[in-house]
């Protein structure tokens, strides 16, 4: 059995992507060993018999975890020090090293056929390693990690310089869409051989079940409402304040259920107390992801308003998009090619400027053709779903492997 290591520079708990790739690879015949890191100190989800999973501790994420001055989430004064961009650039090489030689301890009496780098910050580790074991190196790029939000400048610099160079050593890539390679084409050159592999979620029994209207018992609402949702981490530049901010000009029979967390909670609560939305604006907790489409499958609209200001949001192609659709939920979407592509092949939905007022005419046209719009869900479910997109996976391992 060929043996797969792949390393993830976060908790793979609420990574759906990396945990079904797992289990597309152990069910095709494959060994899969996955190193993350522990960041919420819970055992390893069981995936799969041939799946195991080492949770690694790094002393840099453990101190970050004491770097918050309360439940407000505002960065103490020694977080900002640490934050400043050159210390903040040698804390992550730091960081970076030490899950390398983590890793490396937990796999030294294991054979190692590739190892499988799942975003940027992993691919210096996965370089090592691949040297290391003699074996092969797949870069698995899920966004244009240099232009996420929050990134500075010393960081993308660097950043930009070390993708560049660690491609080289890279025998195949791999990225969310066609747009994300054409990016990687027109900025590096040559590629090694690339496949797109789209973000789209592993179906279970989801859609047998029938809808039990979970929100509107949750939230006291009569099941005419309309509920609209959000689901996702709560990040700036997400255009969840958008959305908010929308339900000013929807009728009373419009509710918004944002289901996640994240760090700009606190401003979105101030934000719904300010709007006087509370009524009708309703926070549920983040969920596993066996457990996301089941709750989607309550909604009626789902939203992905991500805002323009970088190239990784205007590119991306969120994992939420295939969720709303394969639950049935028609989409409104902002208009970035990494989104719209889906939109206008499959009509599952509209994609819109990034206003109040197109959030609102979206919606209410699509409650308008609320029919047609799910049935072009159904109809794209049968060819955007994880069996077919999965082929892509394991065809590039059986060709790089065997």
């Amino acid at each position: 059995m060929k043996q797969i290591l792949m390393v993830l520079f976060k908790d793979v708990d609420y990574d759906a992507r990396v945990q079904r790739e797992a289990i597309a690879l152990a069910e095709s015949g494959y060994g899969v060993t996955l190193c993350c890191l522990n960041e919420y100190d819970t055992e390893p989800p069981f995936l799969h018999e041939s799946i195991h999973i080492h949770k690694l501790s790094i002393s840099t994420k453990q101190a970050k975890k004491g770097m918050t001055s309360g439940p407000s989430r505002k960065p103490s004064l020694l977080t900002k020090v640490v934050r400043s961009p050159l210390i903040k650039l040698a804390k992550d090489q730091y960081a970076g090293y030490e899950f390398y030689t983590k890793v490396k301890q937990v796999m030294l009496p294991h054979p190692i056929d590739a190892v499988h780098c799942h975003d940027l910050n992993t691919l210096p580790a996965g370089k090592r390693l691949a040297e290391h074991f003699k074996c092969k190196l797949v870069y698995d790029s899920h966004e244009l990690f240099n232009e996420m939000t929050g990134r500075n400048m010393v960081d993308r610099r660097y950043g930009y310089f070390i993708e560049g160079k660690l491609l080289k050593r890279v025998d195949r890539l791999i990225s969310v869409n066609p747009f994300l390679l054409d990016k990687f084409k027109n900025r590096y050159g040559e590629l090694p051989p690339a496949i797109h592999l789209q973000n789209i979620p592993l179906l279970r029994h989801e859609k047998e079940r029938k809808n039990d209207h979970y929100f509107h018992h949750l939230y006291g609402l009569s099941t005419d409402k309309i509920v609209l949702l959000y689901q996702g981490g709560f990040s700036k530049n997400r255009g969840i304040e958008l959305c908010v901010k929308a339900m000013k000009q929807l009728d009373e029979q419009y509710h918004l259920v944002l289901l996640g967390d994240g760090d700009i909670k606190g401003d979105l609560e101030e934000l719904i107390k300010e709007e006087q939305l509370h009524s009708r604006v309703h926070f549920h907790p983040k969920v596993s992801p066996a457990e996301i489409l089941s709750l989607t499958k309550e909604a009626d609209i789902g939203l992905v308003m991500y805002e323009n200001v970088s190239e990784n949001n205007y590119y991306s192609t969120p994992n939420k998009i295939f969720e709303y659709m394969l639950m049935g939920l028609p989409v409104v979407s902002s208009n970035h090619p990494g989104k719209a592509y889906l939109l206008e092949e499959y009509d599952f939905g509209l994609a819109v400027n990034e206003t109040e007022e197109a959030i609102v005419r979206a919606i209410k046209a699509i409650g308008q053709r609320k029919a047609y719009y799910v049935q072009k869900c159904h109809e794209a479910s049968k060819v955007l779903n994880w069996p077919n997109e999965s082929r892509k996976l394991i065809q590039m391992y059986n060709e790089l492997l065997h």
